[in-house]
């Protein structure tokens, strides 16, 4: 019996100690979020040299530990009133955007004249982009992300040139196959 009672003083004991590590290690995360959020909210203005503004985020241990982790970048950008930025989440690719080339606004516009030419009761831009097959995208080049955007031109110069017409405005109009019947 004694190596019953052992055991379960053990068990309790671990369990004691891991409940107390994990309560230690919440509670350092949390305080190291409440000093980031304050630093973030700080802008000091000229009349604050550098070494006061060092000397006193110094004097608050959890804020210094945590601001003395940040690249200077980060730094001098939180400073001047940029948007907070998380050190452990990975940046955003920033999107280049791309023109239509020639070719890819002559196919496109084929494309469109072949999928309205379906359609009897006209289709919005939207619904253009959704009836066009993923296949004829990768020949043309266009991302299926972007692709409704990138029909405006194609569909603006289509109804120019008489090839097809449009009825209604703004979100409700729909493209038709064809000149417009007078």
């Amino acid at each position: 019996m004694a190596g019953k009672k052992t055991v379960a003083a053990g068990t309790a004991f671990d369990i004691t100690a891991l409940f107390e590590q994990e309560l230690q290690a919440r509670n350092e995360d949390l305080r190291r979020q409440a000093a980031m959020t304050m630093f973030f909210k700080l802008h000091p203005t000229n009349k604050v040299t550098v070494e006061q503004f060092i000397n006193s985020l110094k004097q608050h241990k959890d804020v210094w530990a945590a601001v003395s982790e940040m690249g200077i970048l980060d730094f001098a950008e939180n400073l001047s009133g940029g948007k907070p930025q998380r050190s452990d989440a990975k940046p955003a690719k920033a999107q280049k955007r791309t023109r239509l080339s020639e070719g890819q606004k002559n196919s496109l516009k084929g494309i469109i004249v072949s999928v309205l030419s379906n359609a009897r009761d006209g289709m919005s831009r939207a619904e253009i982009s959704d009836n066009i097959n993923n296949d004829l995208l990768s020949t043309v080049g266009v991302d299926r992300a972007e692709l409704a955007n990138k029909l405006r031109q194609p569909l603006g110069e289509l109804v120019g040139d008489n090839k097809i017409h449009t009825i209604g405005e703004k979100r409700l109009m729909k493209y038709h196959s064809g000149p417009k019947k007078k």
